[in-house]
């Protein structure tokens, strides 16, 4: 049983499970919530209210999470979170009124979100290749949007978030056994005689001017590409008259295209500015938003949803780790990426507020024109932006 143990702690199979499972159970909570929602009797206003506050709360915790990860480690903080996110789903699926809906899904979106940027770090920071571990979260977020579709139809709208508690409890053994290089590296620093640099504050970061801006465009990309993940599977059920199954088919096989990206991400991650990169990350979520908002024919819609649906994020999530790599201090990245991640949550926040009431008030074209003028004023400002292009970092290759 040691000599198992020992096999299998670092091993690719044990960041295999954590990514798999991980994104898994994040589809299945997150893939259908607003037809979820809507099934249940709520309007589109309640469906961006309760994604507004779970947004909230994900953005008000986040920065703390990242502390106390600093602070006591993120094996301990991670773990009583995986453990919590489970009990978070329980008391969704459980909930007998909306406002119990609306904090049980409040408590399981900042607990899912919470562990993310440690999630991320650890991608980039194992003994294998990005792409070759990332990939499997995107494999997983794909295998649990074509579920979350059959088990909602063929089970009950609950089943998802059952799915939830299965997938998050086998993901607790994914990372039980991971053991990335971020912990080594601050060991062999103390070994060295060097001190580890202490923690950067929110404080110290938020005096960072490039850093500021680069916040700035976070909120943009995230408030355009939030709203558009949680109204489209709702657009093409409601709106385009599509089956939930049906629509989750397209949106899983949508996430598919994701991994090339991530499989060729060593050839052109390093390679590639991080202005460049930003400005196609921003140019797909143009395009992912364009055929909603000129109400464009049905084929036409399916077929940029394929293209454009999930690129655009996967590109953003690397790029967010090469550049917060560039402009904060490498050892603090926790810290940084959580307070990218509360922005981002801050973005979503004011989308979903707004688009939930433009559905309402005028229809899904309506809500997607207005989210395609924000991503057209996040293209400005990223050609404005002055960010070092990062390619000294090697972080993917």
């Amino acid at each position: 049983m040691e000599r198992l143990l020992a096999r299998y702690t670092n091993s690719y199979a044990s960041y295999v499970i954590l990514f798999f499972f991980y994104d898994l159970a994040f589809a299945l909570f997150s893939a259908l919530i607003s037809v979820y929602l809507i099934g249940k009797g709520y309007s589109a206003s309640e469906v961006s209210l309760t994604i507004s506050i779970a947004s909230l709360a994900a953005m008000v915790t986040q920065p703390i999470i990242g502390s106390l990860t600093d602070r006591f480690g993120m094996r301990l903080v991670n773990m009583v979170m995986f453990g919590l996110t489970c009990l978070a789903a329980l008391l969704f699926v459980l909930s007998p009124g909306f406002w119990i809906t609306v904090g049980a899904y409040a408590a399981l979106n900042l607990l899912m979100n919470g562990v993310n940027p440690t999630i991320e770090r650890m991608a980039t920071s194992s003994p294998y290749s990005y792409g070759s571990i990332r990939t499997w979260g995107t494999v997983g977020f794909a295998v649990g949007t074509q579920v979350t579709g059959i088990i909602y139809d063929g089970i009950g709208p609950e089943a998802p978030y059952v799915g939830v508690i299965f997938a998050m409890l086998i993901a607790i053994v994914g990372f039980w056994g991971t053991s990335p290089r971020v912990a080594e590296t601050e060991q062999a620093n103390i070994e060295d005689g060097v001190e580890p640099a202490e923690p950067v504050s929110i404080k110290d970061l938020l005096t960072n001017r490039m850093f500021l801006f680069y916040l700035v465009l976070q909120i943009i990309f995230s408030a355009v590409t939030g709203a558009a993940y949680s109204f489209t599977p709702a657009a093409l059920t409601s709106h385009l008259g599509m089956e939930a199954s049906t629509a989750s088919t397209v949106l899983s096989i949508a996430v598919l295209l994701e991994v090339p990206l991530l499989l060729f991400s060593s050839k052109f991650m390093d390679k590639v500015p991080n202005k460049v990169l930003l400005l196609v990350a921003f140019g797909l979520a143009t395009l992912q938003v364009l055929p909603f908002a000129l109400n464009l024919p049905f084929p036409i819609v399916i077929g940029i949803t394929f293209l454009c649906k999930h690129p655009p994020a996967i590109l953003n999530i690397m790029t967010n780790m090469k550049v917060v790599n560039t402009i904060v201090d490498p050892r603090q990245q926790i810290t940084g990426l959580a307070i990218v991640k509360a922005c981002q949550n801050f973005g979503t926040i004011i989308s979903n507020n707004i688009g939930g009431n433009l559905v309402d008030a005028a229809g899904y074209p309506t809500m997607f024109l207005f989210l395609l003028g924000m991503i057209a004023l996040g293209v400005v400002g990223v050609v404005f932006f002055k960010v070092p292009s990062g390619n000294d970092k090697k972080l993917f290759s």
